[in-house]
């Protein structure tokens, strides 16, 4: 799991704008933004599909990431097993899980790189 701390690249916060979404995306390069409330509270993720599909459907730079994130995403707790959390990858086949407490406060990145022995990550 890639900690909270060095996955601070990939935040947004609820009433940013796709501009800087993509520029959060760019800079992070984990290919996935979280979108965490004031209080550290994840109310969604946006991949770089999304941000594709939302300028296709009319979006432009000043669009709120609030209409295009997924508010449903995918999250694990942070005990959950090395092999559940590959079978959950695999199964949903998503490169990126979003790991939180019993609260819902983001405390880490599981990305498949990661957690298929591959210790590569961007800071």
């Amino acid at each position: 799991m890639i900690p909270l701390d060095d996955c601070r690249k990939a935040l947004v916060r609820p009433g940013e704008t796709l501009d800087t979404l993509i520029k959060c995306l760019d800079e992070s390069t984990l290919q996935i933004a979280l979108v965490v409330s004031p209080g550290g509270l994840l109310e969604g993720t946006v991949t770089d599909g999304d941000v594709r599909r939302a300028l296709l459907r009319g979006g432009n730079m000043r669009t709120p990431v609030e209409l295009i994130m997924s508010r449903k995403s995918l999250v694990v707790p942070p005990d959950l097993h090395r092999e559940a959390v590959l079978h959950l990858m695999r199964v949903n086949k998503i490169h990126q899980i979003p790991v939180v407490d019993e609260a819902r406060r983001l405390v880490g990145l599981h990305v498949w790189n990661e957690v298929a022995g591959e210790r590569k990550h961007a800071n």
